[in-house]
C-alpha cells in the first residue's frame, strides 16, 4: 500500500508541476521526488522502487538553470542530513540505479556551487 501511495503521489506532483509552468522550484518539490526512495537509500529496500526512479528522472526536468541545480542539490543535502541510517553508496548510486544520470552528485558532502 505504501508503494501505492508512493507513486499515486509522484504522478499528483508530476502533473501540478508540469501544469505550473511558472512554479518556482521549492525544496518540497525536491522531497516529493526523493521521498520515494527512502527505502532504498537506508538499506531497507535492494533495489530503487519505480515510483522512487519517476522522482528521480523528474528531478532531471525539474531545475531550468544552474541557479535552479544547485538550489536542487541543496534541499536534496538539506533532506539527507534529516534522514537517519543512509548508506553512502546507495545514495551514490541512486540514479544509476534508476538509469537517470544527474548533472551532480548527490553524497552529502559535494559542493553544490561546482555545478555549471
Amino acid at each position: 500500500m505504501k508503494g501505492v501511495a508512493a507513486a499515486l503521489l509522484v504522478v499528483v506532483a508530476v502533473a501540478y508541476l508540469v501544469a505550473s509552468p511558472t512554479h518556482a522550484l521549492s525544496c518540497g518539490d525536491v522531497d516529493l521526488c526523493v521521498a520515494p526512495c527512502v527505502g532504498y537509500l537506508t538499506g531497507e529496500e535492494k533495489a530503487p522502487s519505480g515510483s522512487c526512479c519517476a522522482g528521480v528522472k523528474l528531478l532531471t526536468k525539474l531545475p531550468k538553470n544552474t541557479t535552479e541545480r544547485r538550489f536542487s542539490c541543496s534541499c536534496m543535502k538539506q533532506a539527507a542530513g534529516q534522514i537517519s541510517g543512509l548508506k553512502d553508496d546507495a545514495v551514490a548510486n541512486l540514479p544509476s540505479a534508476c538509469g537517470t544520470p544527474l548533472p551532480f552528485s548527490i553524497s552529502k558532502d559535494f559542493n553544490c556551487n561546482s555545478i555549471p
